[in-house]
């Protein structure tokens, strides 16, 4: 049975959650549009203009205001390389929740003190595959509530709320292109655009470092990679999980990935022509339509997803060099 999500349901809880976030601008990206034909129409949601940063604290909302009171006395715990960890921290402030999220040693010191300032407790692991073994640990010892960073029906209805907002910004468009880490984002967009009309091309994009939902698509089943490399951190899902997956499968028509240098390269393009200074995560969307999209969406309206802007410019610009 095809993995679907209900609008009206999606509809209620972008109202729920309304009040602590953002509903971040729908604009033309002429920059891009000049490399296509003149037909071609493309625009970006802008949703690195999100509280904290990114998309995830639409989910990390959906799943906190369903804790019962039990739940809250414990609190939560996450795992993140950083957005998701931030977004957790700052809806458990608004709620009153405590909260613990285990990180990679690794992660940028910018995003962990994020979290810190948020009141999160932080716990460092030596690499996002002990990060998850850590945190389950925590959960169990502890009693928090694990609030996953891309598995569960609540994280999946969270962002699925941008999807529908893109529905209410941009009446008619051919296609929208969503990045993809673990799926989260990519399986409540995909979905609900696929809801609403189901001849809208979806198109998923990943690093070629972590491609973790292209080989469980083409295995049909859920798989863990021997190990990541990737610039683009908020995108490096060490393995997939079924809800998510299942999502993802039903939903996308297409799913491919960018090189590192064409991630550094559509970096280079935002900051030049549009003055965005993006985190790798969030370019792979604008890398993938220099690249392989070019032709196949030539004179198509086409909507991308700009997820993420959680960097410092010390690392922006060491990547950049």
């Amino acid at each position: 049975m095809t993995k679907s999500i209900d609008i009206e349901n999606i509809k209620h809880l972008r109202a729920t959650i309304s009040e602590n976030i953002i509903l971040t601008p729908v604009i033309r990206f002429k920059a891009l549009e000049r490399l296509f034909s003149k037909n071609t129409k493309i625009y970006t949601k802008l949703e690195f203009l999100q509280k904290t940063g990114t998309f995830k604290i639409r989910g990390a909302l959906t799943s906190l205001i369903k804790l019962d009171s039990t739940q809250k006395k414990y609190g939560v715990c996450a795992v993140s390389a950083g957005n998701h960890a931030i977004a957790v921290a700052q809806a458990s402030k608004i709620l009153g929740i405590d909260s613990k999220v285990v990180m990679p040693h690794k992660s940028n010191k910018f995003r962990v003190l994020c979290c810190k300032n948020l009141g999160a407790e932080v716990v460092f692991a030596k690499d996002s595959e002990h990060a998850f073994e850590l945190v389950n640990e925590i959960s169990q010892k502890e009693n928090r509530k694990l609030i996953h960073p891309f598995e569960g029906q609540d994280i999946i209805d969270g962002t699925a709320t941008l999807g529908y907002e893109i529905l209410t910004q941009i009446k008619n468009f051919d296609s929208v292109v969503i990045p993809i880490g673990g799926g989260g984002l990519c399986a409540g967009v995909s979905a609900v655009i696929k809801s609403y009309k189901p001849s809208i091309y979806t198109i998923g994009v990943e690093p070629e470092g972590a491609q973790s939902i292209s080989m469980s698509i083409k295995c049909n089943h859920t798989i863990k990679l021997k190990k990541t490399n990737t610039i683009a951190d908020s995108l490096a899902a060490p393995f997939s999980l079924p809800l998510s997956f299942q999502y993802c499968r039903d939903n996308l028509d297409d799913c491919l990935s960018v090189s590192e240098d064409q991630i550094k390269d559509a970096m280079t393009f935002l900051y030049n022509e549009m003055k965005i200074a993006s985190e790798p995560a969030c370019a792979v969307s604008t890398a993938a339509m220099i690249n392989s999209l070019r032709r196949k969406l030539e004179g198509k309206t086409t909507v991308i997803i700009m997820c993420g802007s959680n960097i410092d410019w010390k690392s922006y610009s060491n990547l950049l060099q």
